[in-house]
């Protein structure tokens, strides 16, 4: 099996905060840092201790634009922009926490306490009531520099894990099964083995799982298909056996095929793990929970 691990770090630090605020900005100084991430988790803690929480993404292009529609879909924060919104135009909402996702050059148009993320692992951040390091190769014990806790996780599979459009986006990959349902993201990308009695005890390791196959192994088709995958990935370019559309059409999974052999589409689809977005039940639900087991809402009043 291929094993491929993202070894982001994400700090993040909380400047100090007043006893009672209306907006919370998450911002960092590049794409991909993790501000997605933390900002959810934010907005759903306060929401879940029933605080009226909204969240928003300033700013505009594309990756705005993904996260804004995700934004909105989030049954915790009714009332969420579905679409970006102009840093300049956000201001205190009189019922409602905001929780605002910006890039740092648009930051300073939002007043109100920030929560800087970025990647790295150097020390606290002055100032700050809070770091936060994650995706560390080893998560160290709690420290302080005698006024704000420094909390290190340990590189988590579940953050990093791809999510099905990403997959098919790298790979160009055509849909030949849609799937009855919108998949979980994947923490392993499985490559079947060559001995087909090997197949389902195999696949079966592994959970939250896409799994890479040739388009002409029938046998290994149908054993991932009883081992649960999120989705298959079929290699060589060619339509497959019509009993994997039964197979896949019976059990809801999605198949995309992709035109590269095996070895070229496994090589494609290696630095996934480094460009995944944050999006998804899965992801958010962890960062939730490392960040609810940490002291940083001690620290993070609002």
């Amino acid at each position: 099996m291929l094993e491929l691990v993202h070894f982001a770090t994400i700090g993040v630090s909380v400047s100090a905060l007043e006893s009672f605020l209306a907006i919370v900005v998450v911002t960092s100084a590049e794409p991909g840092e993790g501000k997605t991430g933390v900002a959810a988790a934010i907005a759903r803690h306060f929401a879940y201790e029933g605080r009226p929480v909204r969240l928003v993404r300033a700013g505009s292009g594309e990756r705005a634009e993904r996260d804004a529609a995700w934004f909105g879909s989030l049954d915790f924060v009714p009332g969420s922009h579905t679409v970006p919104v102009d840093a300049a135009t956000i201001a205190d909402d009189p019922d409602a926490l905001l929780v605002v996702e910006v890039d740092a050059t648009d930051a300073g148009a939002i007043d109100g306490p920030r929560v800087a993320v970025g990647r790295g692992s150097g020390g606290a951040v002055a100032n700050a009531v809070a770091t936060v390091r994650t995706a560390l190769r080893c998560a160290g014990p709690l420290k302080t520099d005698g006024t704000a806790p420094v909390i290190e996780l340990a590189e988590d599979r579940t953050l990093a894990g791809f999510s099905l459009d990403e997959a098919r986006d790298a790979l160009h990959a055509q849909t030949l099964v849609e799937g009855d349902f919108d998949p979980p993201t994947c923490d392993y990308l499985v490559v079947a083995p060559i001995a087909s009695d090997a197949g389902q005890p195999y696949f079966r390791r592994f959970h939250t799982k896409a799994v890479v196959v040739r388009f002409d192994r029938t046998d290994m088709h149908l054993a991932a298909m009883q081992a649960d995958p999120a989705f298959l990935i079929l290699t060589g370019g060619r339509q497959p056996s019509g009993y994997l559309f039964d197979a896949a059409g019976a059990k809801g999974v999605p198949v995309i095929l992709s035109a590269n052999d095996t070895e070229n589409t496994v090589m494609a689809l290696e630095d996934i793990y480094e460009r995944t977005r944050f999006h998804g039940e899965r992801k958010l639900d962890r960062m939730a929970q490392l960040l609810d087991d940490s002291p940083l809402y001690a620290a993070l009043t609002v």
